[in-house]
């Protein structure tokens, strides 16, 4: 009986669809913004101590040397709201880059967001974190970008970097000495410097880890691979498991 275009039913549909996936999530695993719902993942070894204080810190504040990143952690403080792409983005840079437990990223959101619902954060925070029901399968590129195809999300939040053109304003480490001078950026001074160098590497890391954790967890796999939960009634399901 709606006016809406299917698209639009579409869309409204599928996040009243997640919502209610949430809420049922919370009801099933009350404890979920805090404890695994893959319980053997909260064996996962993350970075820990003066390092983890370091890149939160550097995170929270929009201080990451990442545009894109910090562009989105400086609107969650300055507004306490980000759009759905972006807080991906941040959720994914914090647990598959800076190796920080996703519980920490789930604690910041719901102090934070204006919009905080303690179901969908956490069950967002899981996911991100590889220990929900359904894990994500993709990991956010912090340089790509694809969310902030005309960089003016990033000028307005990241205004230190404003006199610098895509891809650049995306990557200034990439900018030549006389680009970046020209720009008035100076790296280390005005806008940090990477807090990570190697992505590469500290995805590695990061995967590394995971797989170690669930060698050391083989009764909560299947015979094929895929993580096994435990149901609220003590059953247990096979549920999606990343490669």
């Amino acid at each position: 009986d709606s006016n809406l275009s299917y698209n639009d039913r579409k869309t409204i549909s599928r996040r009243l669809i997640w919502r209610d996936l949430a809420y049922y999530q919370l009801f099933s695993f009350p404890n979920m913004c805090e404890e695994s719902i893959r319980q053997h993942y909260s064996q996962t070894e993350w970075v820990s101590g003066e390092e983890e204080r370091q890149r939160f810190d550097a995170w929270k504040k929009g201080r990451t040397g990442y545009p894109l990143v910090d562009a989105g952690m400086r609107e969650l403080w300055a507004t306490g709201w980000m759009t759905q792409s972006v807080r991906m983005v941040v959720a994914s840079f914090l647990t598959e880059y800076l190796r920080v437990n996703w519980v920490k990223g789930c604690e910041w959101f719901h102090y934070t967001l204006v919009d905080a619902d303690p179901a969908i954060n956490s069950m967002m925070w899981q996911n991100a974190g590889r220990s929900g029901i359904d894990q994500w399968n993709f990991v956010m590129s912090p340089t790509a970008a694809s969310q902030d195809a005309s960089g003016n999300y990033t000028i307005m939040w990241v205004p230190e970097l404003s006199g610098l053109k895509k891809p650049l304003l995306h990557s200034p480490w990439k900018a030549p000495t006389e680009v970046l001078k020209q720009a008035g950026v100076e790296l280390g001074k005005n806008y940090p410097h990477r807090i990570l160098v190697d992505l590469k590497e500290e995805r590695h890391k990061m995967v590394e880890n995971v797989l170690k954790m669930r060698h050391r967890n083989q009764s909560a796999n299947d015979d094929k691979g895929y993580d096994l939960i435990t149901l609220p009634n003590g059953k247990e399901t096979v549920v999606f498991t990343k490669k």
